[in-house]
């Protein structure tokens, strides 16, 4: 009678041993169901948070908790913290990319990334969205989640900007691939960056844009998609993440006006006049295109002339071409008689932008043009 109960036993034993072996391989699959998502603990959501000057040193912490999977030894998790003006994220702005759980940013820092990276108006409240997103291998893949957003109100405060620029290289510029020699941006406005240099054409020419001087991350780059005019921009925040493609150098070896959008992750190459003249009944040259006076090339894009100009009521403007009314340069009713915008008309088929005035009292001034800031000033 003991045969059969130990016919039983083993039987319920390998029954045990075959639903532990099914466990133990149904645990080797990763199942994004079972994963605990990343939660913001710090800043409450719903908190409001005054910036002021006076505190610029001060930080503030934002804490989340780990990215919790079903399986054990995984790779480090990874983290890419971000914020936005909308809960939806539309163009979310990163704030850092690490393995951390945590992050601090001065007052000061994050004022300056509220005024000129999202353009936010200081000293009124705006709504700031945060999210987390943690992945192991590609942060746009299966592994990948995201935490929930957390708002809060931030009112930034009025102070002098001061802009970290981003670089140009490549091997169409005269930099080439030293990213210790890389041509610094100007900053022209939430999140925008230009710089006018000569490129070389080649099919075996490219450019990148970097963050900093000596490094390869962060870096921008492109897709398979962009074009030596316009595309997408890549962007390359750590070591971690593999390069982008480069962007391609135009057909035409010249000077082209380059603009890295780095909010709206899009750039833009643009020919620039590669010569520039004065005139207008201000100047020695009247309204005569013919004779419109030449102005010396510092450098791509920058010209400057010391010049004699009349008093008030006069005015002049710039062309690319003797002899033409387009290109030229004008300027908008904000343009003054010491600084103002600029203002192309690039074909004859578009309208004249206004004149710029001249200074009211008639003498010497030095009359500086920048067509990567699109500026001109008179002193």
């Amino acid at each position: 009678m003991k045969k059969p109960v130990v016919f039983l036993s083993i039987l319920m034993g390998l029954s045990l041993l075959f639903t532990a072996c099914s466990d133990e391989n149904k645990d080797q699959v990763l199942d994004m169901s079972l994963t605990q998502k990343p939660v913001i603990s710090t800043p409450a959501n719903g908190s409001e948070l005054v910036l002021l000057e006076a505190q610029n040193t001060n930080s503030l912490d934002i804490i989340w908790s780990p990215t919790i999977y079903n399986l054990d030894n995984l790779p480090a998790t990874k983290y890419i913290l971000q914020m936005d003006t909308s809960a939806t994220f539309p163009k979310p702005h990163t704030l850092v990319s690490s393995e951390d759980v945590s992050f601090s940013i001065s007052y000061g820092a994050l004022n300056n990334i509220l005024l000129t990276i999202l353009g936010l108006q200081p000293d009124v409240p705006h709504d700031i969205y945060f999210r987390v997103n943690s992945f192991i291998v590609d942060n746009t893949g299966a592994e990948s989640t995201y935490s929930d957003v957390v708002k809060v109100s931030i009112t930034p405060y009025s102070a002098a900007i001061h802009i970290k620029p981003i670089y140009l290289l490549g091997s169409a510029t005269e930099a080439g691939w030293d990213n210790t020699k890389a041509l610094e941006m100007s900053w022209i406005g939430e999140g925008k960056f230009a710089i006018v240099a000569n490129l070389t054409a080649g099919t075996d020419m490219y450019i990148k844009f970097i963050s900093r001087l000596g490094a390869w991350a962060p870096q921008w780059g492109t897709d398979a998609s962009g074009t030596w005019q316009s595309g997408p921009l890549v962007y390359r925040p750590d070591e971690t993440v593999a390069d982008p493609p480069a962007i391609p150098a135009p057909d035409v070896s010249g000077d082209y006006r380059i603009v890295a959008d780095t909010v709206n992750l899009i750039y833009t190459i643009t020919p620039a006049s590669p010569q520039l003249y004065i005139l207008g009944d201000g100047t020695p040259a009247g309204w005569d295109n013919a004779n419109a006076i030449p102005m010396p090339k510092l450098s791509p894009g920058i010209f400057e002339i010391s010049i004699e100009l009349g008093g008030e009521g006069k005015f002049l403007k710039f062309i690319e071409v003797l002899g033409q009314w387009a290109p030229q340069y004008g300027t908008d009713e904000t343009g003054t008689s010491s600084g103002g915008p600029l203002v192309l008309r690039p074909t004859e088929s578009e309208p004249d932008p206004p004149s710029i005035p001249c200074p009211s009292t008639a003498g010497t001034y030095t009359v500086k043009v920048d067509l990567a800031t699109m500026q001109y000033t008179i002193k």
